[in-house]
């Protein structure tokens, strides 16, 4: 006679493999539309840095947990120098803020500074440490044409500017004979310039606004703006 050999791990398994999938189910089932984020510049705006606030507000029922993905990205090659991945969780109607300084480049080797950019994505859960994603590298590859096209405006502006440079000290001399008032005739200068020099900063402006139009919902780089001079 044959000794019934009965064993509890396929149920075990079966129970297991039923909980996994209505837990999934359960958590593709939570509409997380309630809960909202928004990216504000600060109006404090230093010569070596910009201050952003990422706000999440909550408007469930309940209190939701975030998990955040921010990269920073060098202003100069756009590659990522830092990742952050702060975490929490907000109460009903009330709002979590994490602060970013975006600093630009150390020195002056560059004819443009500009700040820190960044990337964030945001992930939510109501039981558990939810998953936030990153965007920045291959949000990137698709920006890569207009960051070029950036990098060549920026090389003919740099190049006029050296031009105009030039063209005041050859047209505005502070010794000899027919010395003049400096800055009035550099002034000058400048003023007969103004045109060309405003059309290098429209097309920065709209190659960075092209690049905004990219897969916004996932791909949109926040800072990155030229530094005053």
């Amino acid at each position: 006679m044959k000794k019934l050999n009965m064993s509890i791990f396929p149920f075990i398994l079966a129970a297991s493999t039923w909980l996994a999938g209505a837990v999934t189910a359960q958590a593709a089932e939570v509409d997380f539309s309630c809960m909202s984020y928004k990216v504000w510049p600060k109006s404090h705006v230093s010569s070596q840095y910009m201050s952003y606030d990422i706000v999440i507000q909550n408007s469930c029922p309940g209190a939701v947990y975030w998990a955040m993905c921010i990269e920073r990205l060098d202003p100069n090659t756009s590659k990522v120098i830092e990742t952050h991945n702060p975490t929490g969780f907000v109460e009903v109607d009330k709002k979590a803020r994490v602060n970013l300084n975006l600093y630009k480049k150390a020195g002056n080797d560059v004819f443009r500074n500009r700040f820190q950019e960044f990337y964030v994505d945001i992930g939510y859960s109501i039981d558990s440490l939810p998953v936030s994603h990153c965007y920045a590298k291959p949000c990137e590859a698709k920006k890569s044409t207009l960051r070029k096209a950036i990098k060549t405006n920026e090389a003919a502006w740099e190049q006029a500017e050296k031009k105009l440079n030039a063209k005041i000290a050859a047209d505005c001399p502070d010794t000899g004979w027919d010395k003049v008032n400096p800055s009035e005739c550099a002034s000058k200068v400048r003023e007969s310039s103004k045109d060309d020099f405003k059309a290098f900063a429209e097309k920065d402006r709209e190659l960075r606004n092209q690049m905004a139009e990219i897969d916004p919902e996932i791909c949109k780089v926040y800072s990155g703006g030229l530094v005053p001079q």
